[in-house]
């Protein structure tokens, strides 16, 4: 009975804690940009400045030149003057903000104010004028950013899996053996995370453009998911990303933004979570192709520290990428049962392929590549036992799960819009087969001397070339399943040709001309990396499990400590990187990529974030936030009123007050344009709707989900 009632209420004590953090504040911070009068100001002739001694009116500073995102921020200033004077607020390519100055009145020694930033704001300028009186001495300022809930969250998720783990503990379904593989699994990732334990977010090859990108989805989802347009990139003129570079696995980080986490945080936490992902994926993969429960954690171990796998979440920040290895031991477990398996599992192998293929493209089209290969390769098999209807269904329940997305990428790909600027010649940037038994050092793409060889970590790593030599080793060992044996060499084999394909031994040039040129969307081929790595790491379960012998709990420590010395170096370099981006501050809207734009957009001109008009109309109380925008207008004769947003299809606008629809165009220099007739008087309001065509594939993956969950849920109750 008392075990009953502890099952109530500590579940409830912990959801009471976690209300009391989120509505006490506790969980809450923010962040302060100290005295900027002498570490972030520049006051060219000091910061006292007297008529009496020669002084002049004017702006008696620069800077700071903060990067901000979009929020409300407080100022406190310590000023002595005897006129009215103003701290004035400006950006680097204009200012959406609630107001441009905040007096400084007379006599008033400290003071503070608060201002809102509808919209992040690269280069932030707050300048002290000198404007009357006869002396102005400043001699402090301090900055305040809004308060993010980062504590709180942080709170929450700790609280949720301390009750998981109490309740697999209380149900019996931790043993002490589990307990013992899941603390080694936990710690594998801690280490592979340690980079994201901490306030920053260490700038890599990549960061920019996927840091905007999640910011642009953070305010897409204002409208709604899923998300298309987000009014983030190019200076607020807003892009169709989400379109080309599928990010519905981002929502969980971009939502934690729209409620009040810090960009920090939010990136960090998902960086931990796929590496959580990646493990216990891995794990699973590993347990049911071997059937062994050690074998899952060894391989768990060595794909949770997995070389180039932290190469992509770190050194590359190439969120696409690393998004996709996370599932993409789902995708050969889903794989494997079609083929090998029980093909009647080929939901898992739809999911987890629509996973990846919303999660990054090119690593669909080599995760569809190797699908191929595999199909190929067991085609006997395939056709013998006609497993071709599971293949067939896996292909199509992936489909319907990415209608959503494919519907509107059809849609604009007919306009021109892509990412064809991004092809590139592989050729170039093949590796020597040297690279794959080195440690990655550096942070250059190419190594000057010699353009084939990396400077960041593109190796398989020690840990995985161990566990091949041992697969290798072990095949024919006595009382061995010949048919798992067989699998783990299989798996072995495949890896390192993949590896060895991402090299200078694999013909590239020709292959590039057989497919006369297409080869170049891969662009690297040290992508092949990616799944080789994977199948390395499942061989890697096997063979460090045969070779443990009655000891694989020793075999699991001593593979952590060998795979954590092996990525210690490139952790320890990412974690002290110098390149960050603080904790409070922002990524600048200001992109000067041209992939994924309307053909013609000229990234420069959206310095120009002024409201254009053209004929005759009067303007007032414009509020623009992203995508969004409101407006007084009156028009006597017709006009057009030329917004800072591109004009993507899919943009509406209308009178607030009639609900009268306006007609919307994109100009000659891709900027939308609202045609206001004579006699338009009224509220406007522009928003971004996307098209009626788009809600049937929202519909069909929205329906395919649910059944999908309904399945599992039905077959969970079956067995149970």
């Amino acid at each position: 009975m008392q075990g009953k009632r502890a099952d109530r209420i500590v579940p409830l004590a912990v959801l009471a804690l976690c209300l009391f953090v989120f509505l006490s504040g506790l969980g809450s911070r923010e962040k302060v940009w100290e005295d900027m009068t002498y570490t972030a100001l520049r006051f060219p002739q000091g910061t006292q400045r007297s008529l009496a001694d020669g002084g002049s009116y004017g702006e008696m500073n620069e800077g700071p030149g903060l990067v901000l995102p979009a929020g409300t921020y407080r100022v406190k200033w310590r000023v002595q003057s005897d006129g009215d004077n103003e701290l004035r607020l400006s950006g680097l390519y204009g200012l959406n903000c609630d107001t441009q100055a905040i007096p400084l009145p007379a006599g008033q020694e400290a003071g503070e104010a608060s201002f809102t930033l509808r919209e992040a704001t690269a280069g932030l300028q707050l300048t002290f004028a000198f404007q009357a009186g006869t002396f102005m001495d400043v001699q402090e300022l301090r900055l305040y950013s809004p308060r993010y809930r980062d504590g709180a969250f942080g709170f929450l998720v700790a609280a949720a899996l301390g009750l998981l783990l109490w309740r697999g503990i209380r149900s019996g379904r931790l043993p002490q053996e589990k307990r013992l593989r899941l603390c080694l699994l936990s710690l594998a990732v801690l280490i592979a995370s340690a980079p994201s334990l901490k306030d920053t977010v260490c700038i890599g090859h990549d960061s920019v453009f996927h840091l905007v990108r999640l910011m642009n989805l953070a305010d897409g989802l204002s409208g709604g998911v899923p998300v298309r347009l987000g009014g983030f990139a190019y200076n607020g003129f807003g892009a169709i990303t989400s379109v080309f570079y599928p990010d519905a696995i981002l929502l969980l980080p971009a939502l934690l933004i729209r409620l009040g986490c810090s960009m920090q945080f939010a990136v960090n936490l998902y960086c931990v979570l796929l590496n959580a992902l990646a493990a216990l994926a891995m794990a699973v993969c590993a347990r049911r192709l071997f059937g062994d429960e050690d074998a899952g954690l060894l391989a768990g171990i060595a794909y949770a520290l997995c070389v180039y796998r932290l190469s992509d979440v770190y050194t590359r920040f190439a969120v696409g990428e690393m998004t996709a290895m996370a599932f993409l031991p789902l995708f050969i477990l889903g794989l494997w049962e079609v083929l090998l398996g029980e093909r009647g599992r080929w939901p898992l192998l739809g999911a987890s392929a629509a996973a990846i293929a919303l999660s990054h493209v090119l690593s669909t089209v080599i995760c569809a590549g190797f699908a191929l290969l595999c199909c190929l390769l067991t085609i006997g098999r395939l056709l013998r036992e006609r497993r071709l209807g599971a293949v067939l269904k896996a292909l199509g329940l992936a489909g319907l799960l990415c209608a959503f997305w494919l519907v509107p990428f059809a849609h604009f790909a007919r306009q021109g819009i892509g990412g064809a600027s991004l092809f590139k010649d592989p050729a170039y940037f093949t590796l020597h087969p040297a690279q794959l038994l080195l440690m990655g050092e550096g942070e250059l793409a190419v190594d000057p001397a010699d353009p084939a060889l990396s400077t960041f970590s593109l190796e398989l790593g020690l840990p995985l070339l161990l566990g091949a030599a041992l697969t290798f080793g072990l095949q024919g060992q006595r009382g061995e399943d010949r048919g798992r044996a067989r699998l783990a060499l299989a798996l072995a084999l495949l890896g390192i040709a993949l590896a060895l394909c991402a090299t200078t031994l694999f013909p590239w040039p020709y292959l590039r001309k057989l497919t006369l040129g297409m080869s170049d969307a891969l662009q690297f081929p040290w992508r092949l990396l990616m799944p080789a790595s994977a199948l390395l790491c499942l061989c890697c379960g096997w063979a460090y499990r045969r070779f443990a012998g009655a000891h694989p709990d020793r075999m699991a420590a001593a593979l952590l400590a060998l795979c954590a010395l092996s990525v210690m170096p490139m952790l320890s370099r990412e974690t002290r990187n110098d390149r960050y981006i603080a904790f409070g501050e922002g990524i600048s809207p200001d992109l000067a990529y041209t992939e994924y734009t309307l053909p013609g957009t000229s990234p420069q001109e959206t310095r120009d974030a002024e409201l254009m008009l053209e004929g005759e109309a009067e303007v007032s109380d414009a509020v623009k936030r992203g995508s969004r925008l409101t407006a007084h207008v009156q028009t006597e004769k017709d006009a057009v009123l030329v917004l800072p947003l591109y004009g993507y299809d899919g943009y509406r606008a209308e009178l607030k007050e009639s609900r009268q629809p306006l007609t919307v165009s994109c100009g000659e220099d891709r900027r939308l344009r609202v045609a206001l007739p004579a006699g338009t008087n009224g509220t406007l309001r522009v928003w971004y709707a996307g098209e009626p065509l788009w809600r049937v594939g929202d519909a069909v993956s929205l329906v395919t989900l649910v059944c999908l969950v309904l399945r599992a849920l039905r077959k969970k109750k079956g067995m149970g």
